[in-house]
């Protein structure tokens, strides 16, 4: 796969990844892992409640483990909604607002990603794919961004997972709004370093896994104006 193409932001099924100013070899890796752990978490669990949603996640990171990614940082919150309406973007731009690892060039990068994301419209591969692989009912949803960078000869993956549930139906994961209603939000924030070396003996394997599978239609590029576009210096 040619991650050229799909650039430095990408929807990878229910994953948005900014991927930075990684080499193409290292957004490789953090596309097709992170999308392969995905798949494997998929075969075992179906995340239709927050129950379920805990134990596909065990079996995710447990994955990741497996093929090289080692954890530095595990957190689970709970985000308190008192309002009686709100949308469930406005929830994501906040819990990062309040994560005082979060500097303000990456919640402005984060805010512009989601913005285009969401002019490029229903109609986009991007959308199709995040909507499809996010909302496991009509009234649970999980999905994740993800950031990664190379900083002091590491590689390291910042997860931040949100599923959140609703009285409602949901047929528009990021964008969800409610009114006198009742929505439950949860996230939980991982830090992976990855160990090249163990990867390296694997990258063929899980590439071929994930065609013969024909999962690599499941990564695709966020919009088309972040296919050169990096993330902050700050970032990288």
């Amino acid at each position: 796969m040619d991650t050229t193409a799909i650039g430095n932001a990408a929807v990878v099924a229910r994953s948005i990844v900014w991927s930075g100013d990684l080499a193409d070899k290292l957004r490789r890796d953090a596309f097709e892992s992170t999308l392969f752990a995905q798949a494997a978490a998929d075969k075992q669990r179906i995340p239709t409640n927050e129950q379920e949603a805990l134990a596909w996640y065990n079996v995710y990171t447990h994955t990741l483990g497996s093929i090289g990614w080692t954890v530095q940082q595990y957190r689970f919150t709970e985000l308190e909604l008192n309002e009686t309406q709100g949308s469930v973007d406005d929830a994501v731009l906040t819990s990062f607002a309040g994560d005082e690892d979060v500097d303000k060039p990456l919640l402005a990068s984060v805010t512009r990603g989601l913005l285009a994301f969401a002019r490029a419209g229903r109609d986009s591969d991007a959308y199709r794919v995040f909507n499809q692989a996010s909302i496991a009912s009509s009234k649970f949803v999980s999905f994740q961004l993800v950031v990664v960078k190379f900083d002091q000869d590491e590689v390291i993956l910042t997860l931040w997972a949100f599923f959140y549930s609703s009285e409602e139906e949901v047929d528009d994961a990021l964008w969800f709004s409610w009114k006198n209603s009742k929505v439950s939000i949860k996230t939980s924030k991982i830090v992976m370093t990855l160990n090249r070396g163990l990867y390296d003996q694997v990258r063929d394997l899980i590439h071929q896994k994930l065609n013969d599978a024909n999962k690599l239609h499941l990564l695709v590029p966020l919009c088309e104006c972040y296919l050169d576009l990096a993330l902050p210096v700050s970032l990288r």
